[in-house]
Parts: C-alpha cells; sequence; structure tokens
C-alpha cells in the first residue's frame, strides 16, 4: 500500500474485546477538529482514499460524522478522496446507515458469522446486517480465530446467504494456532476458495486479499494518525506487540512520516513467542495458498478407475423439519440429532469422499433437506462432482421463487412429498397448514424451470387410503411423471400409532391393480414401496424391491466416549425393518422381495402372506 492512503484512529475504545484482537484499546478519542484538518491535508495532498479504524469508530460518531462531512464538501467541489468505514457495526441504527449512503464510501464490516460463532468470542449479531450489506461496496471481513477454523466455511455461506459479496478473508494472526487447528484452517480454506473461484471469475464476487499486501500481516504500509494526532508509518502504532523503540523510529511529524524499514516484519517478530512466530507464518502460508487457488481455481478431484462402493449416496444433512406428519418414520431421529447439525465441512467432505470412490447419485434428505444453510452449496458441489441430485422436500422452501431459482439448476431429480388432493385433507396429515399450498407452488417452479424431473412420495395409510386415486389426479394435475406410493414405516411418530395408520395387506392386493391401472391412464409411472410382492397381486412388477440399487447411507450416529459423529451405512437390500417367515418358503421372489415390517407381523399375524409360486 502506498501513500496514496490515509489512515485515521478516530478511537481507542472498543465496546468488544475479541479474544483474537491485538489492538491496544483506551479510553482515547481523535479531536473532531483534528480529524477535520487531516481530512482537508489528504484532500490538497490528492490522497486517494481515508481509511477510519480504531477501536471501534462509530463510538465517535460525531467524530465520523465530521469527516463524512468534509469529504461531502469536497467531492461537491469536484474532487476528494474515497471514505473507508471499518466497524464491528454494532452501532449502526437505521439513521446512521442511510448518512454512509454515499456512492464515494465503502464500510467494512467485520463478522465472523453466525450468532453462534459471534458469542463465541463475546461478539454480538450485527444488527441491519441485510441493510448494512446493501451499501454500495459493503465488505465483509470474515474474521477466523483457531477455535472456528473448523466451521470457516459454514461461516462464509452463512454470510453470503446473508448478501456479502465483497470479502476480506482474515485469520487471526499474532496469536497461537494449534497443530489441530491448522489442519482446520487449510481445509476450509480450499473449500472457500473452491466456492469463490467462479464466483470471482465471472463478477459476482470480490475478495479484498486478491489486491492487497503489505509488509506485515494484518498492519497497512500506510501513514496513520493516531487519536493524538501524531502521524505513524503504519498503523502497527496500533498494537502492543511494537516495542517503543521501533514505534519511534515509525513516527514522523506534523503530516509527515518516515519510510518503513525493510527488515520490519524481522524486528516485529523478533519479540514474539516462539509459537506465536511459527503460527503467523504457517497461517501467512496458508493465506497465500488461498490466494492463489483464488486466482489458479481448485486442484481437479481425483477420479477413480473403478467404484469402491455402491454408486447412490442417502446424505441426512438436516434433522430438522416444519411439518408435523402423524406418520413420521424420522422423527425420533430428528428428535436425537436436532441440535447437532451437519457442518458445511461435514458436507463437503461427504460429497467429496463419495464421488472419488466412484459415486454417481445423491439423495440430500432428512428431515427437511432444504431446511439445512447450506443446502444450495450442497446441490452446486455435488453437481461439479459429477453427481446426479435427488431431493426429497415438502416444498416449504422451493415456494419462495428466489429460492426456487437459486437452487432449481443444481437439481436433477425432484419428489414431493403429496399425502391428499387438497390442501384440507394434506394439511389434515402434515400437521401444517399452507403446506398444500406451499407444496403446488413449489411444483409451479420445478416446471416452470423445466430440467428438474418431477415425482411424488405419497404415504397411504388407513387416513387417506380414500383418497389415494384422487391424489394420483393432483399429481397429474402438477406435472408430475412418477408416483411412489409408500406403505407407512413403523419407525419414529408413526410407531405407536401403527396399527391405526396401517393400511392391511389384503386390502393393498385390490387396492394396488388400481391404484396402478389409473396412474398408467393419468401418465404416471407408479411404484410401490414397503410392500412384500405377495401384497401386490397382478401389478408386483410395479413394488420397487425390484428396482431397488444398493446405496450408502450417512447419518448422525454416537461416536465413541459421548461423541457425535457420520455413520456410514452400505444397504444392498430393500429390509430395513422388514422379516420374511415361513410363509415365504418356495417363493418365487424370495430372493428380491424385502418381506413384510416387523411391526405389521407383530400386530396383525402373517396369515394375509403368500408364496408366490411360478
Amino acid at each position: 500500500m502506498t501513500d496514496s492512503e490515509r489512515i485515521l484512529v478516530v478511537t481507542r475504545r472498543c465496546n468488544l474485546a475479541c479474544s483474537y484482537c491485538p489492538v491496544d484499546q483506551r479510553e482515547a478519542d481523535l479531536p473532531v477538529d483534528l480529524a477535520q484538518a487531516h481530512v482537508r491535508r489528504a484532500v490538497a495532498e490528492g490522497i486517494g482514499r481515508i481509511r477510519l479504524t480504531g477501536g471501534e469508530p462509530t463510538l465517535a460518531w460525531p467524530t465520523v460524522q465530521a469527516v463524512i462531512d468534509e469529504l461531502a464538501a469536497a467531492h461537491a467541489a469536484g474532487g476528494a478522496p474515497s471514505l473507508e468505514l471499518c466497524t464491528n457495526g454494532l452501532e449502526l441504527d437505521r439513521a446512521r446507515l442511510r448518512a454512509l449512503e454515499r456512492p464515494w464510501l465503502r464500510v467494512v464490516v467485520t463478522v465472523d458469522g453466525p450468532a453462534d460463532a459471534m458469542a463465541a468470542v463475546g461478539r454480538r449479531p450485527v444488527p441491519h446486517l441485510e441493510a448494512l450489506l446493501a451499501l454500495p461496496g459493503a465488505t465483509v471481513t470474515q474474521t477466523i480465530p483457531p477455535h472456528r477454523a473448523h466451521e470457516a466455511l459454514g461461516d462464509l455461506l452463512y454470510l453470503w446467504a446473508r448478501g456479502a459479496r465483497r470479502f476480506n478473508v482474515l485469520p487471526a494472526y499474532y496469536t497461537r494456532w494449534p497443530a489441530a487447528a491448522l489442519r482446520d484452517l487449510d481445509e476450509a480454506l480450499a473449500s472457500m476458495a473452491a466456492f469463490l473461484h467462479p464466483r470471482v471469475a465471472d463478477g459476482r464476487a470480490r475478495v479484498a486479499n486478491l489486491d492487497r499486501g503489505g509488509s506485515l500481516p494484518l498492519f497497512n504500509d500506510a501513514p496513520c494518525v493516531d487519536v493524538d494526532g501524531r502521524v505513524h508509518r503504519t498503523n502497527l502504532v496500533l498494537t502492543p506487540l511494537a516495542s517503543p523503540t521501533l514505534l519511534d523510529e515509525l513516527t514522523g511529524d506534523g503530516a509527515q512520516a518516515p519510510p518503513l524499514p525493510p527488515d520490519l516484519r524481522q524486528r516485529l517478530e523478533a519479540d514474539l513467542p516462539a509459537a506465536v512466530r511459527r503460527s503467523n507464518q504457517r497461517v501467512d502460508a496458508l493465506l497465500h495458498r488461498f490466494v492463489h487457488q483464488l486466482r489458479a481455481g481448485p486442484p481437479p478431484l481425483h477420479t477413480p478407475r473403478r467404484a469402491r462402493r455402491p454408486e447412490r449416496l442417502e446424505f441426512h444433512i438436516e434433522y430438522g423439519c416444519d411439518n408435523r406428519c402423524a406418520f413420521c418414520s424420522e422423527s425420533d431421529r430428528l428428535a436425537r440429532w436436532r441440535d447437532h447439525p451437519v457442518s458445511a465441512r461435514e458436507i463437503t467432505r461427504t460429497l467429496r469422499s463419495h464421488a472419488a470412490a466412484g459415486g454417481r447419485h445423491v439423495n440430500l434428505t432428512g428431515g427437511e433437506p432444504t431446511a439445512h444453510p447450506a443446502f444450495a452449496y450442497a446441490l452446486e458441489l455435488a453437481r461439479g462432482l459429477g453427481l446426479r441430485t435427488y431431493v426429497g422436500t415438502n416444498g416449504s422452501r422451493l415456494a419462495d421463487p428466489t429460492f426456487a431459482a437459486r437452487v432449481l439448476p443444481w437439481l436433477d431429480e425432484l419428489s414431493l412429498s403429496l399425502h391428499g388432493p387438497d390442501a384440507a385433507r394434506h394439511d389434515r396429515l402434515t400437521g401444517r397448514p399452507g403446506s398444500f399450498d406451499a407444496l403446488v407452488a413449489a411444483a409451479g417452479h420445478a416446471r416452470a424451470h423445466g430440467r428438474t424431473s418431477l415425482m411424488a412420495n405419497v404415504v397411504a395409510t388407513t387416513r387417506n387410503v380414500d383418497d389415494l386415486a384422487a391424489t394420483l389426479s393432483r399429481c397429474a394435475d402438477l406435472g408430475l411423471r412418477q408416483v411412489l406410493i409408500s406403505s407407512v414405516a413403523p419407525e419414529g411418530r408413526a410407531l405407536p400409532a401403527y396399527g391405526e395408520l396401517a393400511v392391511p395387506l389384503a386390502r393393498w392386493k385390490t387396492l394396488a391393480p388400481d391404484l396402478c391401472s389409473r396412474a398408467h391412464a393419468l401418465g404416471l409411472r407408479a411404484r410401490l414401496f414397503g410392500l412384500p410382492l405377495c401384497a401386490l397381486g397382478e401389478v408386483r412388477i410395479k413394488s420397487n424391491d425390484l428396482y431397488f440399487d444398493p446405496r450408502v447411507t450417512v447419518e448422525r450416529a454416537a461416536g465413541p466416549r459421548g461423541s457425535v459423529r457420520l455413520c456410514t451405512i452400505t444397504t444392498r437390500h430393500p429390509r430395513r425393518g422388514r422379516r420374511r417367515t415361513r410363509r415365504c418358503r418356495g417363493c418365487h421372489y424370495r430372493g428380491v422381495c424385502g418381506g413384510v415390517f416387523g411391526a405389521y407381523l407383530d400386530r396383525f399375524g402373517d396369515a394375509e402372506i403368500e408364496a408366490i409360486h411360478g
């Protein structure tokens, strides 16, 4: 950075005490008249940019406002420096945000990530963050302290979702980084570069790290006016890390400041603890690699010579859902793991691992998968890895046209959970008013997109079995082309009421052929799930058991010593919760039929089962 920039330290006060901040905070402000004088001098000297920093500059708002007014007058007179305000954003209310709406003013706000990231270092969420990010040129400095490195990708995705499009990525310097945290940082920065690279290339994002550099990490090479009015050759004066002797060498007289010594970095780091010095060097090397990957793009994924596991992946990324379906088989797992969300790092690792092992397909599931904050990222990453994407959803988020437009280009197959032909009957089963209308809107957005294959999952219970024919008609009306009619799975919320919810196998023998005939007449391809082939009569060829593909399931599970992890389960046959009985002996389809749900046999016995011969 050259003398085309001038830094004004508006105050040494701050309303935060972040653990990674190396600034020497104290009760001292730059007087308003002195700030105005330096602004006038900068205008006269043709300085290109003035940067206001601290401490937290907005704690001295009258000084900030005075600087803005001086520059506004200078711009009105025909030319003046641009202004950059560095802030944590906590003191910016609506009125102050309006005062910052100037084409020559850029706000740089420091945000670690969502509320839990901020709370971990004693920070509060930034109020009016979306309005702040809507200001011209607004930039987010995403700080990454050691304890947060493993979540840095998720934090970036959070900021992107809130509207951030300009970034300065800043790992914590001048602090000790454990070896594990450095490994996390290495992995996170690589994933962040992979996400940002195409967006930088096509102009959707800007990253300040590509354009800025200096003699020292974190500090700037521009002349800096401290709160006492003295001019220094760098804002290194803000930190107690520098020795008084070194600071004296960097302090000028009046508006002048001496040149930077060529060995500045070595002299500063000589006084740092050895562990901190090594951490600085390692963090700096990783940040340089990040910048290189932003320019060149991430390295290509290794493509295996042959598949080492099933090509299909069912990945449970979300353990929340806004529906309350009476027949929900996942409710127990949702309740258990709701407070252990799957991180963006885990999503990245899982999808990359699956693709590297020869995977070809991924089903992002839950809970309600679209509720995951990194859902769009997961779809885009999966497609970028060459995976075909499938999502089953209740449609609540896809009813939003903006969200639908964001994710549908990355979605190959969409299955909508439809359980009744109209709002009254569907909403009664899902336990959420408005769920039917949301699903209809989602289907409309998918149809308009045109490239996503549309299908439905209909869970058949005693409460909607008489509506199934009308529900199939509704599927056709919505433009769906395939429907999976599912028997109730006796797990979760469905288990206690299973005896009341399960449609008897004897009824399926006439029901299944009728439904398949209606589906065919409507142009729908029908499949039937969770039923033995002998219960399907003449349409047993429609059993999903016959089309089952081996798959890998990745979901939350308990680890050793109370830990929580993702576990991997390989399933090669459609037998989850299902059993065969003595009546299945000699059945022609014994090798492919999954059998009967054990809970059904326990409650109703096996009298309805019969072997199929020939």
